[in-house]
């Protein structure tokens, strides 16, 4: 799905009035997952990556759809991918900053036209394309190929890396030095660019949720839960609780010993908290508090 000129068609039409914040589990969630670095396989199963992360949300009550997204092009053979980004282009080389704008034209044009709010869920790279939808929306210039506004409720991250994965960590770069695991890098331009501004916003006001663990063997702990103006909530696991990169986006029963900052005023640990999955169920029903 390659979105162009042809898609600016909408931004003649009247702009709807932002949705309210409320609290609410009827949202549709859009899960971006993150890097494959099998250099064998093209596409990863859409399918793998979120379960248990979407029937552990239906077990306590999420009635909402889930929009689980590709962005290789070996994706679009497989059915459980609900939307591909990038079908015909979809490689290790495809820009994050395009995959993001992509995604944020799939939204525009699905769900806020409509005057229609949606979360938004992103794993490792995945937070990533997700962050970038955002900020290439909040930053457009007349005349940019990114859609007018977006609606976004609640957004939340996964062990991903917001300042970027240390080289010596990147195992992406032991496979192949492709350029999506080059803007994960520390230092890069994509990461600069990201972080050249607070955490950003959609039309609608978006509560951010960043999710990280001391025992990730990826993403460090500052680069996955850092805090960036603009971030309300910020949960870290104890390194005691041995959650790793993967397993952020699959465990769903606590309880955990983790660390939680509300709005970067302090840490406050607690021996009682949730796992990852309802933590981010958590963040997605409540406007406000956690």
């Amino acid at each position: 799905m390659v979105l162009g000129l042809g898609a600016l068609s909408s931004v003649a039409a009247p702009r709807p009035t932002p949705p309210s914040n409320n609290d609410s589990s009827n949202e549709t969630v859009y899960l971006v997952k993150g890097f494959n670095s099998n250099p064998f396989s093209t596409g990863v199963s859409c399918q793998d990556r979120w379960n248990p992360f979407i029937p552990a949300m239906r077990s306590w009550g999420w009635t909402g759809n889930f929009i689980k997204v590709g962005f290789y092009t070996g994706d679009a053979e497989k059915p459980d991918c609900d939307i591909n980004l990038a079908e015909r282009d979809g490689t290790r080389d495809l820009s994050l900053k395009e995959l993001g704008r992509r995604l944020a034209w799939n939204i525009h044009l699905n769900y806020s036209r409509q005057g229609k709010s949606v979360d938004l869920v992103g794993h490792s790279m995945g937070g990533l394309i997700v962050r970038a939808a955002l900020l290439g929306v909040e930053r457009h210039q007349p005349g940019d190929d990114w859609p007018p506004y977006i609606y976004v409720e609640d957004a939340v991250t996964l062990g991903t890396p917001h300042y970027g994965i240390s080289s010596s960590k990147a195992n992406c770069i032991q496979v192949l030095w492709a350029r999506q695991c080059r803007e994960m890098v520390e230092g890069s331009r994509f990461v600069y660019w990201l972080n050249s501004t607070g955490v950003p916003q959609s039309r609608q006001r978006t509560d951010w949720t960043f999710i990280g663990s001391n025992a990730d063997e990826l993403v460090s702990r500052n680069s996955a839960t850092p805090t960036t103006e603009g971030a309300q909530h910020l949960v870290r696991y104890a390194a005691s609780m041995r959650i790793r990169h993967s397993q952020l986006r699959i465990l769903t029963r606590g309880p955990k010993t983790l660390y939680y900052s509300p709005r970067r005023i302090r840490w406050t640990l607690t021996t009682n908290g949730d796992a990852p999955v309802r933590e981010a169920n958590k963040a997605l029903y409540w406007a406000s508090k956690r």
